[in-house]
This record gives C-alpha cells, structure tokens and sequence, in this order.
C-alpha cells in the first residue's frame, strides 16, 4: 500500500479537509483520479524532518544555511519498497509503477506539465502573504499548536493594508484568468476532457484555499465565480468521482 506523508492541521485527520499543503494535495488529487487506495501519515513540522530521514526520502531543497530541506509531500510504497519526494516526481511514479491507472503526464507532454505546474506556484503565491496573515492571525488557529509555533519563528505575519489585500487578491484573480483563457473549453480539465497533472496542480492550490477559507466564506464563494465559474465546474467534476479506500494515522500524540 502506498503511505502519503503529509502535514496536518487543526482538523482531526479523518476529516477529507485536514491539511493545507497545495502541493500534497496535488498527490491526494492523483491518487483519487487514479482509484488507488492510500494510507495518510500525518506529522507535524518539528517531526518532519525526523521521520523523511528515517524512510530514506530525498530532501526536497535546500534551506538558507545550505542544508538539506525536507518537506511534504513524500511516499513510501510497500509494493515496491520505494520512497519518492516532490510531487512530480511522486506523479510521475505512480504513472509508471500503475500503468493501468489514468495517466497524469501524458506522453510527450513532460516538460509542457512540468511548466504549467510551477506556473501555479507563482499564481499562488500572489495571495501567499493574505493567506500567512490570516492562518495565523485568526483565532482558534487553524493549525496544531506546534505548527504555529514553527510558523511564528519564521517571522511575524505579513502587515497588510486593506489596500494590499485587496491588490493580492486581485492579482491572484488576474493569475488564474490567464489560466483560464489557454484552457481548452470541451471539458472542465485544463486538456479539455483529459485530466492531467496540470488540473492537479491547480486543484492542490483551491483544496489549500478552501482549507482556509470554506464554502460559507465571500473568499471562496467569489473564487467560484470568477471566469464563468470554471473552477466551481473543475471543482465539482472532481469532487463527483468515487472515493478511495484511505486510512489515517498521526505521528506521536498531536495535542490540538
């Protein structure tokens, strides 16, 4: 079975919201397109390192001091016995290791994939600061204890004018709307009716969103009807497929 570790947040872990990792919901995406069923490891930021260590995962980057950094998403699959970090290469993996599952990176498309999905962590990072102020401003924090202490020590919260909030938001919008205008218009997918490693990218980004801001909140409810409510149909047609058989497990006591 394939065990995705990944960070958790203040939900508790069998709630489908838990986490707010864009990039490790990329993988949950995938692993839902491609009907294979999963275990979900939760951990915390002080023990992530630890435990990527442990398994034999690759770092991921590297920090300011020049060593290794170590962050979600990575699996570890008992079928194989193999451990894979960064979620395009865990992707390409799963492609290649369950070949009769949906193909996320289709042939020849590689680079094309590759781009649209770094492309997406620029988008992202324009509402990035409105984010940081908001999860860690708002009481009860959304995020576990340890969490935010980790967060904290990065530095205070961005200090945003009503101004600048409005002006991330709006670039944000402006963001996807490029997206939105390259996007083939036959079918909710970035491809048109051929899901991709694209459409994950861009749901890990919505998923992490909406973590922050549900359903009830003006946030989301403007999102959905940005572009002609593209991404409220992108969000539906996934959200449409059946559920995989998922198990959750934490690491050590988390105290909420």
């Amino acid at each position: 079975m394939i065990t995705l570790y990944d960070v958790r947040t203040r939900n508790p872990p069998n709630d489908p919201r838990c986490g707010n990792s864009p990039f490790s919901w990329r993988i949950r995406f995938t692993l839902r397109i491609k009907g294979l069923p999963y275990k979900h490891h939760w951990l915390e930021y002080p023990d992530l390192e630890g435990v990527a260590k442990s398994i034999g995962a690759d770092p991921t980057g590297k920090k300011p001091d020049g060593s290794p950094r170590y962050t979600v998403p990575f699996i570890y699959d008992s079928t194989t016995n193999k451990v894979i970090s960064n979620s395009f290469d865990i992707v390409e993996y799963l492609d290649s290791t369950y070949p009769d599952t949906t193909k996320l990176i289709p042939e020849e498309t590689r680079l094309l994939q590759s781009v649209f999905a770094d492309s997406v962590i620029t988008v992202q990072q324009y509402i990035y600061p409105v984010a940081t102020k908001t999860m860690v401003k708002r009481t009860p924090s959304p995020v576990t204890p340890r969490n935010l202490e980790v967060i904290k020590a990065r530095g205070p919260p961005p200090e945003l004018t009503d101004e600048q909030e409005k002006e991330a938001w709006e670039k944000f919008k402006n963001g996807l709307g490029g997206f939105a205008k390259l996007m083939n218009d036959e079918g909710p997918f970035v491809m048109g009716k051929k899901v991709s490693m694209a459409d994950a990218a861009l749901f890990g980004t919505f998923a992490a969103i909406r973590w922050l801001w549900d359903e009830t909140t003006n946030e989301w409810k403007d999102i959905m009807s940005w572009h002609g409510g593209r991404w409220s149909r992108f969000i539906e047609t996934f959200e449409s497929l059946p559920e995989v058989e998922k198990y959750s497990e934490a690491e050590g006591n988390l105290k909420i």
